[in-house]
């Protein structure tokens, strides 16, 4: 175990406290702050998922050439701000290690760049092993992009930016019918299509919920189906991913942090989407359906059942993350750059 505890000074921050700053790198040590991390996650505006400790302790587990790097800042007994990542013992390289997420970001309280910003110079700072930050899957708006404006000459840290993929989403308006009359008569021909199929040979479409759902079987529920669906180059085919999913998505799912679409024939779930839950919208994150059901278009289905949901939930935004597959484009209306930031030590 491995925890390193600083008072240092802050980049101007409406608190006038300083922050108190400590490294973990042992697992273990890790767990036993994850009630905090839980509370800090929830006063942040990033992902619920992808920001979790659970999320973060089962990338670092099956990553075992990496070294946990997490960064904390505290005022007092209330912990602000976290830094996630991992680092390379073989060139102190730090990284986010997250596995098969979409997004990365500093979690702070509110919306407080000018932490952010006192964490990641604390971070790479001459008395620790950290030369170098890799930060990847950064959305425009997220805090470290807002804080890396903040770092100034004074903090002997250089920064390089450059954008690395478009991400593709659905500005939400405020009813299902208005972002139908914004698609073209051919998609909208097949969206009726698809979930008038839903009601054909039994099959109804709903949302599961931890309460009448038993979170510890989505896994494998959700490991069938992808499986069937994708071909051999889908990442739920290694040990290593199933694993993953086997650890984290029962306590995504149980806190609340994801939602779940299905489509049922009877009591048998055929095909499923899971989305996770952003401060402004969800993200679609993986799914799959029985190869036999294709003529029924699940993917389609479930996509209009998700959308319909988010629009009824109030949300501005469904997300459909990493990857340029076409029918994100079909069903997006707007998109953004998605950034990834170098910082080096000097």
């Amino acid at each position: 175990m491995t925890v390193e505890t600083t008072r240092g000074t802050s980049i101007a921050s409406p608190d006038s406290r300083k922050l108190e700053y400590r490294i973990y790198s042992d697992l273990s040590e890790i767990m036993g702050i994850s009630h905090q991390w839980d509370c800090l996650l929830a006063a942040s505006r990033f992902n619920r998922a992808f920001g979790s400790w659970e999320w973060y302790l089962a990338s670092c587990r099956i990553q075992t050439s990496l070294v946990p790097y997490l960064v904390i800042g505290t005022l007092g007994s209330d912990m602000t701000c976290i830094l996630p990542l991992a680092i390379d013992p073989r060139n102190c390289v730090a990284t986010f290690p997250h596995l098969e997420n979409d997004y990365n970001d500093i979690l702070v309280r509110g919306d407080d760049p000018a932490q952010a910003a006192s964490l990641l110079k604390y971070a790479m700072s001459r008395e620790n092993t950290c030369r170098r930050m890799i930060l990847s899957k950064l959305k425009p708006d997220s805090t470290c992009a807002q804080a890396a404006v903040l770092l100034d000459s004074s903090s002997n840290i250089v920064c390089h930016a450059r954008d690395t993929k478009l991400y593709r989403y659905i500005k939400l308006p405020s009813t299902f019918d208005d972002y139908l009359a914004s698609r073209g008569k051919l998609f909208r021909r097949n969206i009726r299509r698809a979930l008038r199929n839903d009601g054909r040979g039994g099959l109804v479409i709903r949302e599961l919920c931890p309460a009448d759902f038993n979170p510890f079987e989505l896994p494998e529920v959700f490991i069938q189906l992808v499986l069937d669906r994708h071909d051999d180059k889908c990442v739920f085919r290694h040990t290593h991913a199933q694993s993953f999913a086997r650890e984290v998505l029962p306590a995504v799912f149980r806190k609340g942090g994801m939602r779940v679409f299905a489509i049922f024939e009877k009591e048998r779930i055929i095909a499923i989407d899971l989305y996770l839950d952003a401060a402004n919208g969800l993200v679609a994150w993986n799914g799959g359906f029985l190869a036999e059901m294709e003529r029924w278009s699940p993917g389609t289905a479930l996509i209009a059942f998700a959308v319909r949901q988010a629009i009824a939930s109030g949300l501005h935004e469904l997300d459909f993350g990493e990857g340029d597959e076409a029918y994100k484009e079909s069903w997006s209306n707007s998109s953004y750059l998605v950034r990834e930031l170098s910082f080096t030590a000097t």
